[in-house]
């Protein structure tokens, strides 16, 4: 089987939205219900692994005059939103002209279909966090980790207001096209954007397997945890020399 790892390189992502623009008109997800008079792209991101790529993909997409909503995960191994720097590289990405989503995971409070009550509790909660901590309104929700707990379907439109990404609504009305676990789970999005066949058009970019150079997945996400510790470690270091303290190594 051959997974395009060629494809995601900073360089192709600027070639598939020079692409994309010829076809179809980037939306916003307010507007996912209008009858527009051009073929459109939801084009989303779930930030599960970088928070740096995504502050990348973000400056790429700016550059080429489109717009995309971006899905926090406020329980990432990889990044931690409330970090100072962490924060301020959201802030650019929604300064950038872009949205700002909560990527959702019910199963991380052990929540299943059955626990509505439950279900929507910590899906409002997360987002009044979210929408504290970036001064912006959140309108839309993407499952994290869908398949677990059988949210990966999801009958309603909304979700306590928010515009749920994997609603029915979406499944019968948008095509789809997915770069989930580092190569294209159904069909390759150039050729989705070349054939132009569907009218309105849902894509799920995870930013942190778009990276300068060609990689396979898992080296990618080696280069997210690397660059995280890299990150650490240089915070110590810096802490330590202005608190004029002995840093020992």
């Amino acid at each position: 089987m051959n997974y395009y790892y060629e494809d995601f390189t900073e360089e192709n992502y600027r070639r598939l939205l020079k692409i994309a623009k010829q076809n179809y008109t980037f939306i916003n997800v307010n507007d996912y219900r209008l009858d527009h008079s051009n073929k459109v792209i939801i084009n989303r991101h779930d930030l599960d692994g970088s928070v740096h790529r995504a502050a990348k993909i973000s400056t790429i997409e700016k550059e080429e005059g489109v717009i995309s909503v971006y899905f926090v995960y406020l329980h990432s191994s990889f990044y931690n939103p409330f970090e100072r720097g962490i924060t301020d590289l959201l802030n650019e990405i929604a300064n950038d002209g872009h949205e700002i989503g909560l990527h959702y995971e019910p199963w991380f409070y052990g929540i299943d279909k059955s626990m509505q009550s439950e279900f929507d509790y910590y899906l409002l909660y997360e987002k009044q966090i979210l929408e504290t901590l970036l001064d912006v309104k959140i309108n839309a929700v993407s499952f994290h980790n869908p398949d677990r707990g059988g949210w990966s379907t999801y009958e309603h439109e909304t979700a306590c207001g928010l515009i749920a990404m994997y609603s029915d609504y979406f499944r019968k009305n948008y095509g789809y096209c997915s770069d989930s676990d580092g190569h294209w789970r159904y069909k390759r999005l150039e050729e989705v954007l070349i054939k132009a066949e569907e009218r309105k058009l849902q894509v799920l970019t995870h930013p942190e397997w778009w990276t300068p150079e060609v990689m396979k997945p898992r080296q990618r996400i080696q280069r997210c945890a690397e660059g995280r510790m890299e990150s650490i470690m240089r915070l110590h270091d810096e802490t330590m020399e202005i608190m004029g303290r002995v840093n020992e190594k």
